[in-house]
């Protein structure tokens, strides 16, 4: 009962009984009370004009009823007695009543007497023949017949017919609903099945498996979802593969210079002394950074670090920036230089993780600058957020190189960045600390300049 073509199969089942039992109803009824209809009528049609005319002459004459049920047939009397009485043939006969009323309904004068003071019923008054003196009607002819009553042999064979072939018209309807029902649910059941193939794939490990599902748009959109979500996780897993990777490449080297060091000064090949001592330490010093680092990338990746924000004048926060790395730039031989637009609004940050992404940003822009370049540090309004920029000379990126540039431990000159110091984490952890702030980082580069740029909301 849980499956999809069993449920859409008894659902048209159900629609179908239903449309057939409603047309049946409506037909039965309709047939049987269009019979009676033309019953009463044709039993209506022999009143003849002159017995009319004789009932209305009555009333003209004695302005009752009384005394007119001496120009009724008698019951049971056949054809001679009405056409001698100005009545159509056969009134009286076959058990049919003849009645007068008043304009209420209420009977003067019948022909069985004991339907005196009754009152028409709705079949006798719909099927009634006004009486009419001086243009002002008086009264009702009416009648009541077998057929008003109870339909003839014939006519109830024709119902029992029709009864019959709606019946046969339920199975062939019930048929066509199981068929059509299993036909749809095996279109609809196509893409799921194959949706479903490839989930088995996904969960046995098969990442970035896509599908090619039809069918209705919320199937499609179902298969791309699907498909999106597949290729996220295929993606995660290549990133953690190569975070694993880089993560341990990048300890390697310190672990291995510190490991060679102590076992050189353990065996004599070194002294114990403090020259020695400090290329230990600082391979340690070294290590500490990268496992902090590694930590605030993982907090700010995860949302789960904390900002302490408050309104900071954009122009003050990019000037304590630059001021701290004046005197950097000074013993490198390149120019630090900065142009703040005037009057740039407050920002909402914190400010030590602020000051943290412009330092990544200008230490990067430090080691990529060679003697005698130049660093600009700018801030301006645009709309209702601030931009920062912090450009150097030296050597652009190509474009696929700045596509990669804020990916953990990625360097566009891995050797020479590795000598120079630094756990490549510092433009990953900028662009996770503005995205946290509610802004986003990028990277323009042509031919010797390259700039980093970021804006904060105002």
């Amino acid at each position: 009962m849980n499956r999809l073509w069993v449920r859409l199969s008894l659902a048209f089942l159900l629609v179908a009984w239903i449309a057939v039992g409603a047309v049946a109803l409506v037909v039965r009824s309709t047939v049987e009370s269009s019979f009676r209809h033309y019953v009463n009528q044709r039993d209506s049609a022999s009143f003849e004009a002159t017995f009319v005319e004789r009932l209305e002459a009555h009333y003209a004459k004695t302005g009752s009823w009384t005394g007119a049920e001496t120009l009724l047939p008698g019951p049971g009397q056949g054809q001679g007695r009405g056409a001698s009485s100005g009545v159509g043939s056969g009134i009286g006969s076959g058990g049919r009543q003849v009645m007068i009323a008043d304009m209420a309904g209420v009977v003067h004068v019948a022909t069985d007497p004991a339907l005196v003071g009754t009152a028409l019923d709705a079949g006798a008054r719909a099927n009634a023949v006004a009486l009419n003196v001086d243009g002002q009607q008086v009264g009702w002819l009416a009648q009541q017949t077998p057929g008003g009553q109870a339909l003839g042999e014939a006519e109830q064979r024709f119902l029992d017919d029709t009864t019959e072939r709606l019946a046969i018209t339920a199975v062939l309807a019930t048929l066509v609903a199981v068929l059509a029902g299993a036909l749809l649910a095996w279109q609809l059941m196509r893409p799921l099945r194959a949706l479903t193939a490839a989930a088995d794939d996904l969960a046995a490990g098969a990442l970035g498996r896509q599908v090619n599902a039809g069918g209705t748009a919320e199937t499609t959109d179902l298969a791309r979802a699907f498909n999106a979500m597949s290729r996220d996780l295929a993606e995660g897993e290549a990133l953690r593969q190569r975070m694993a990777t880089d993560i341990a490449h990048e300890l390697r080297t310190p672990v291995s210079v510190l490991r060679g060091h102590l076992e050189a000064m353990l065996d004599g090949v070194f002294p114990l002394d403090g020259e020695h001592l400090a290329v230990a330490y600082d391979r340690t010093i070294h290590l500490s950074r990268l496992v902090d680092d590694l930590r605030l990338l993982t907090r700010a990746e995860a949302g789960k670090l904390s900002l302490e924000r408050v309104a900071v004048p954009a122009d003050e926060l990019a000037r304590r920036a630059v001021q701290s790395f004046e005197p950097l730039a000074l013993d490198a031989n390149i120019t630090l230089e900065h142009d703040f637009e005037p009057g740039l609004p407050a920002v909402r940050a914190d400010v030590d993780r602020m000051q943290q992404v412009l330092g990544n940003l200008l230490t990067n822009a430090l080691r990529h600058t060679p003697p005698e370049g130049r660093i600009t540090v700018r801030a301006a309004r645009q709309g209702d957020r601030v931009r920062f920029a912090v450009s150097n000379t030296g050597q652009g990126l190509s474009p696929e190189q700045a596509a990669q540039v804020f990916r953990p431990f990625w360097r566009a000159q891995d050797a020479r960045a590795r000598d120079t110091g630094g756990s490549g984490l510092g433009l990953a952890i900028a662009q996770q600390l503005v995205a946290l702030h509610g802004g986003r980082i990028w990277v323009e580069s042509a031919p010797g300049l390259t700039t980093f740029l970021f804006e904060l909301p105002v």
